[in-house]
């Protein structure tokens, strides 16, 4: 019933599916955890607050974990899309906004109530009802434009927003337009997001949050992704193991020269043509890079540990945040010293833990409803 037909991949694509007819690239759950671990160090990092130069550059690079995120989401989005349209001739909308309502909203809503219950408790960290409402309604990341990110260890949530917006838009477009006009809409969507960035910049935004949340500027990623999909046609870049590692450190590397040498803090945080958009320029390319260099790398897809870590990623981002926050708050008053470091040690494996029980107890329910209505079979729960 599930069994891929030959029009749809090739035979290098056949070799990561099951042999019950599951789309699954293992090596893209390593990268999805190595996107999480980006962003933890980013959040881990910014508990000192006198760091060296080189240092903050490597801390804000972090953050760029989260266009990783967004790349790789368009990339496995656009694929299975295509893929169910290969094989059924139309993509069933329904059904696809019920897997990312099961998928998405249990922990999305649950953090937000555990966010809001802490806000109260707590009146230093206190979560306007308007930016509440925002963030139910899924345009969070607007209102964090406006007002700022929210507090109660649940800051970062504004790329669930993002990503929602996405969700709803692409698969219409992916139902009505040909692949050649799928790739058309994604360089439309490219030049847009540039057209958006540039116009921040002439108004000298400040970066964080406004341009840093909006969901035009992250537009870029989304459309790399997707149209890295569109060009690979469901294969897998053939490309030698050495040249992939150093295309994987090429792009790390690109993401801190693009912070380091394009650094934010030398306009005070405000954006410019001559910093900003060079910088999400190079974060684009590093983010195709590395995307393009895992693709098809077996290798990396054979490493159980960091493939489970990769399963339960989802996870691992939505409580980091709170965990930080809550041992940073404990630790910074027994270990003033060692504060960023043992913060950091302690908040990681709890957070694993955390993930692990809510993957198991809370997500693994949802999930197998969410199989029901899968047109093609993506990864096991």
């Amino acid at each position: 019933m599930h069994k891929l037909t030959a029009q749809a991949f090739s035979e290098s694509t056949l070799t990561n599916t099951t042999s019950v007819g599951r789309f699954y690239r293992p090596e893209l759950d390593v990268l999805r955890f190595v996107a999480f671990l980006m962003v933890f160090i980013c959040h881990s990092i910014a508990f000192d607050p006198e760091l060296p130069h080189w240092l903050k550059a490597l801390d804000d690079a972090a953050a760029f974990g989260v266009p990783v995120f967004f790349c790789l989401s368009a990339y496995l989005i656009t694929e299975l899309l295509t893929v169910e349209k290969s094989r059924t001739g139309t993509v069933n909308t329904k059904a696809f906004y019920v897997r990312r309502i099961l998928r998405i909203w249990p922990l999305y809503f649950l953090m937000l109530g555990v966010g809001f219950t802490i806000s109260r408790l707590h009146p230093g960290w206190a979560i306007p009802l308007r930016g509440l409402v925002a963030y139910l309604l899924l345009v969070g990341n607007w209102y964090s434009a406006q007002y700022g990110t929210l507090t109660s260890g649940i800051g970062h949530l504004w790329t669930i927003p993002v990503e929602e917006q996405f969700y709803l838009i692409w698969p219409m477009l992916v139902l009505f337009l040909t692949r050649r006009r799928l790739g058309i809409a994604c360089v439309m969507a490219w030049v847009l997001s540039q057209f958006a960035l540039i116009d921040l910049c002439h108004e000298h935004a400040v970066i964080g949050p406004r341009i840093w949340v909006n969901s035009l500027v992250h537009l870029q990623f989304f459309a790399l992704g997707a149209g890295l999909s569109l060009f690979l046609k469901g294969s897998s870049p053939q490309i030698r193991s050495g040249t992939r590692l150093m295309m994987i450190f090429s792009a790390f590397l690109l993401f801190f020269v693009a912070d380091f040498v394009f650094d934010p803090d030398q306009s005070a945080g405000v954006s410019s043509i001559r910093y900003t958009y060079p910088e999400f320029l190079l974060v684009g390319l590093a983010t195709a890079v590395l995307l393009t260099g895992f693709l098809g790398f077996t290798a990396l897809g054979g490493l159980p540990v960091l493939r489970y870590l990769g399963k339960i990623s989802y996870g691992l981002y939505m409580y980091h945040y709170l965990c930080l926050l809550i041992i940073g708050t404990i630790v910074a008053r027994v270990l003033p010293t060692w504060a960023p470091l043992a913060i950091a040690l302690i908040s990681f494996p709890l957070t694993i833990a955390i993930a692990a029980l809510s993957y198991r107890h809370l997500e693994t329910p949802f999930l197998q409803l969410k199989e029901r209505f899968e047109i093609v079979r993506s990864r096991a729960v």
